[in-house]
């Protein structure tokens, strides 16, 4: 007897389009955008949320805060598509809330980011992807990222 062949049809990979990844961008700016005037965590604040050129994701900033003795700057890759699906911002945003609560800080992505490793920070990103918006009808509003070089100096990326 031998070993049959795997007959089973796998579907193929759903993959987004540059405009269902633009919107996936801008809205985790936007969701982080907040955490700029308050605490993301205990520690940190976000200083920015930078899209990726290369690939469908983001580099959030995040850093110790005005109060704090030492400037801590930490980078975190997070990528924008499991499974070929968006990953939802809400979910982007509760994976840094978790850093406050102790969560290991997972290796270096391969990438710098104002001359510092970049981490990769798609562990922190949990649960399952939504459903594509590659239908969905409009841009949402504002940048597909941003980031403060210092305090009050403000770039954005459209």
């Amino acid at each position: 007897m031998g070993v049959q062949p795997d007959m089973s049809v796998q579907a193929p990979p759903v993959t987004c389009s540059s405009s269902c990844l633009s919107r996936a961008q801008r809205t985790v700016a936007a969701a982080l955008r907040h955490y700029t005037d308050a605490p993301l965590t205990k520690a940190y604040y976000v200083r920015g949320c930078v899209p990726e050129r290369d690939e469908a994701a983001v580099i959030v900033a995040l850093w110790a805060g005005p109060a704090a003795r030492e400037k801590l700057n930490l980078f975190f890759l997070v990528r924008l598509v499991a499974g070929g699906l968006p990953v939802p911002a809400a979910q982007v945003t509760a994976g840094m809330l978790r850093l406050g609560r102790g969560t290991h800080i997972f290796g270096f992505a391969g990438r710098r980011f104002d001359g510092k490793p970049v981490v990769n920070g798609s562990k922190l990103v949990e649960g399952r992807p939504a459903p594509c918006l590659c239908g969905g009808t409009g841009e949402p509003e504002g940048p597909r990222g941003f980031y403060f070089a210092r305090p009050g100096e403000l770039r954005e990326y459209h």
